[in-house]
């Protein structure tokens, strides 16, 4: 069997059963064993011997970090289970330690003045209500950037402060909240903008649903008004779980917000301040001296 075709099929079956991202995901690393497969003479499955994956995952540490091999050697792990090819070895193998990584957050000052911001969006025209909600449901609702652009309409309950996510990366329904002066007032207006889209977020001017390249125009717009060094998508979803936790929210009620399977994804994104940490510890250990 060609290795090429085996990678091909089991892609195809990514791609009809999980979302575009995770397909991605998969077509990144089995592409980078295929070309490295093919630089060293393997076109047969058969070929793909133990020592081949031992001088494969070799290669990978001159470049890449231990999350990254981990990542790519699940995803063959994954491939040749529902491929229903035997490989003992390659099941063997057990995770690289990982370094602990610390994600892009908004400490709590910038992110109350983030929030601000966005409540002070001029909404005279459909560009100005389209920024200001999208911008208030990634400070809002912790969502994923996908999920947040494929919001329907009908799924909007402002009665309850409440969105319906039916377009998850999981492939399961969840509910996100809204805030009283962020998120309510700037979905409400977006709501209120007369257009045929079933979908929530679009682009009055080019008549269109929302895509990443407006996300990006946004967001290089308010780094530049706010004086920001990096702000991107994914640190609104990082720096809620954070800020949620300093609140004193417990880890099961993140988990759901975020919509994680797997409780230890969820501790990743609990980034704790400096701050914070520091806070909690004058506060406690100075209570010993009074």
């Amino acid at each position: 069997m060609i290795l090429e075709n085996i990678v091909k099929s089991y892609l195809q079956d990514v791609k009809l059963r999980h979302s575009n991202g995770t397909y991605k995901f998969y077509k990144s690393h089995l592409g980078h064993f295929v070309n490295y497969a093919k630089k060293n003479g393997i076109e047969e499955i058969s070929d793909v011997k133990d020592q081949f994956i031992v001088d494969y995952i070799a290669s990978m540490k001159e470049t890449c970090e231990n999350v990254t091999i981990n990542k790519n050697v699940g995803c063959l792990k994954r491939m040749f289970i529902q491929q229903q090819i035997e490989f003992p070895y390659l099941h063997s193998i057990g995770k690289l330690k990982e370094r602990n990584k610390t994600f892009d957050t908004l400490d709590r000052e910038t992110f109350m003045r983030l929030r601000k911001y966005i409540r002070t969006i001029p909404t005279v025209t459909t560009n100005g209500i389209y920024y200001r909600c999208f911008l208030a449901l990634l400070a809002d609702t912790g969502a994923r950037i996908q999920e947040i652009m494929f919001i329907e309409k009908k799924n909007v309950k402002l009665e309850r402060s409440e969105i319906l996510l039916t377009y998850t990366k999981t492939k399961e329904d969840r509910i996100v909240y809204l805030s009283d002066k962020v998120g309510i007032p700037a979905v409400k207006k977006m709501m209120q903008v007369k257009s045929d889209h079933k979908y929530l977020l679009h682009n009055s001017d080019k008549n269109r649903q929302a895509t990443y390249d407006d996300i990006r125009y946004i967001l290089k717009r308010v780094k530049k008004e706010l004086g920001l060094k990096k702000l991107h998508p994914h640190m609104f979803r990082h720096t809620t779980a954070t800020t949620l936790v300093e609140a004193g929210a417990d880890i099961a009620s993140v988990m759901s917000i975020l919509g994680h399977k797997n409780i230890k994804t969820t501790e990743r994104y609990l980034h704790v301040s400096h701050k914070h940490v520091k806070d909690t510890y004058q506060k406690k250990i100075n209570k010993l001296d009074n």
